[in-house]
């Protein structure tokens, strides 16, 4: 894979042969807003064929201010998993202090399946109409019944719409397409900020290439021994404090729009979700 910019990487005795094109490729950045610049990054489809079939990634970045020290580039994943990197980079000077601004380059992109990278698309927009508005908290068999099928139709729609790029979706794939894009743009070894899943990512990259980890903040970990239940539970619990603890806050103001009493204040929101 080339490009028509200016050089990026050069040959990194840690990577498999078979995947130096894509570590050495050259992103042609182009202006997209403002001091933004975005390319697009190609990556194997498969990383077992790194010979086969190519898929292209959406990349942005925001060159640093040089108001210091340049550190080099920071990778930012907002997390999701599904969230888009790329327009969360276009929010960095609301999210990062001008000291963090100034020593890096801001650098993210779309994983694959997400946006602009080879998107996954599942349902049409009347269909995901229908499916978001069945009730998501059944309260008797029909409606377990109701949520199992809207879910099975949804996966079906899924591997229907999405073809070839669904098999291939997933937390160690994107990891190692950051890696590519690290070796891409130059960078020996990655510093990277993620948030909420992308903690995830980010203690993924850690375990498949530890020797290129530098600089790392994971913010919000998930733990990734945790099945999906237990995920959900915890986070649900973590909503169910920061909610109480709002309520809390609220009654000791003056202008608090709640009834009296945390305990009230509770009701009455969930008296709101009711109707």
């Amino acid at each position: 894979p080339t490009g028509s910019s200016t050089p990026s990487a050069t040959a990194d005795p840690d990577v498999d042969p078979a995947l130096a094109p894509f570590y050495t490729q050259r992103l042609n950045w182009a202006s997209c807003g403002g001091s933004y610049q975005c390319a697009q990054l190609t990556v194997p489809l498969d990383y077992k064929q790194p010979t086969g079939e190519t898929i292209k990634l959406s990349v942005i970045r925001l060159k640093s201010s040089r108001g210091g020290t340049h550190l080099g580039s920071l990778f930012i994943n907002p997390g999701g998993p599904g969230s888009s990197a790329v327009d969360f980079a276009r929010g960095a000077r609301s999210v990062f202090p001008e000291e963090v601004l100034a020593a890096y380059d801001v650098v993210a992109f779309d994983p694959r399946g997400v946006q602009r990278s080879e998107p996954v698309t599942c349902l049409t927009d009347p269909q995901l109409d229908t499916f978001l508005s069945i009730d998501a908290t059944p309260d008797d068999p029909a409606e377990v019944a109701q949520l199992d099928t809207a879910f099975k139709q949804l996966a079906q729609g899924c591997e229907q719409r999405s073809g070839k790029v669904l098999a291939h979706i997933s937390t160690e794939e994107t990891a190692r397409d950051m890696d590519v894009l690290r070796g891409a743009i130059g960078e020996k070894k990655l510093d990277y900020f993620g948030f909420s899943y992308g903690t995830l990512l980010g203690a993924t990259y850690a375990d498949l290439f530890p020797t290129k980890v530098d600089r790392m903040v994971l913010d919000g970990a998930v733990d990734p021994a945790l099945d999906q239940v237990a995920l959900q539970h915890g986070q649900a619990k973590g909503f169910e404090m920061a909610l109480r603890r709002f309520v809390e806050n609220c009654d000791q103001q003056s202008d608090c729009p709640l009834p009296d009493g945390t305990q009230a204040g509770l009701d009455r929101i969930q008296q709101f979700f009711d109707e």
